[in-house]
C-alpha cells in the first residue's frame, strides 16, 4: 500500500509540473501580447505578415512611422532620421517602424523595423528612451539611444 502511495504522488507531481514545461513554446498567432509577437516577428517577414500574427486589441496599440532612417549601430544603439515635421499621410519612407506603446504603466514599447517592406530589425525601448525614440519617429529630430 505505501508503494502505491508513493507511486500515486510520484505521478501526480510529474503532472502538475507538465504544463509549466510546455507553457515556453513558440505562441500561436494571433497573439495578443507583444512579447509573444517579439517570439514570432523575423527578418524579412512583410508588413501584412506581421499584421496578421496580432489580434486586433494589440494591432490597435501600434503606430506605423515612415522614416529616412532606423539602423542599429555597431554599439547597439539606434540612429533614427525622418522629415522634419514627420512624413504626411499616405507618403511612404524607405523605413518604417511599427511602434508599439506599452499598455501598463512601467512597461517597455516595442519597436518592428522595416525596410524595402520587410523586417530588418526589432528591439524593446523602456521608459524615456521609448519617449524619445517616438518623439523622433514623428520627425522631431535626429536620434541616437544604447540599449
Amino acid at each position: 500500500m505505501k508503494k502505491l502511495l508513493i507511486l500515486v504522488v510520484a505521478i501526480v507531481m510529474m503532472l502538475s509540473l507538465f504544463p509549466v514545461g510546455c507553457s515556453g513554446g513558440t505562441p500561436k498567432p494571433p497573439v495578443s501580447k507583444l512579447i509573444d509577437l517579439d517570439k514570432l516577428v523575423t527578418d524579412n517577414m512583410t508588413l501584412d505578415e506581421v499584421y496578421a500574427l496580432l489580434k486586433p486589441e494589440l494591432k490597435q496599440t501600434g503606430t506605423l512611422y515612415q522614416a529616412e532612417i532606423i539602423e542599429m549601430g555597431a554599439d547597439g544603439g539606434w540612429k533614427i532620421d525622418t522629415k522634419d515635421g514627420g512624413y504626411a499621410a499616405g507618403e511612404e519612407g524607405p523605413y518604417q517602424a511599427l511602434f508599439f506603446k506599452p499598455v501598463k504603466s512601467g512597461a517597455q514599447s516595442y519597436m518592428v523595423v522595416f525596410r524595402a517592406k520587410a523586417v530588418v530589425g526589432k528591439a524593446w525601448f523602456s521608459g524615456t528612451n521609448a519617449f524619445y525614440v517616438e518623439k523622433y519617429l514623428k520627425g522631431e529630430g535626429v536620434f541616437h539611444v544604447n540599449e
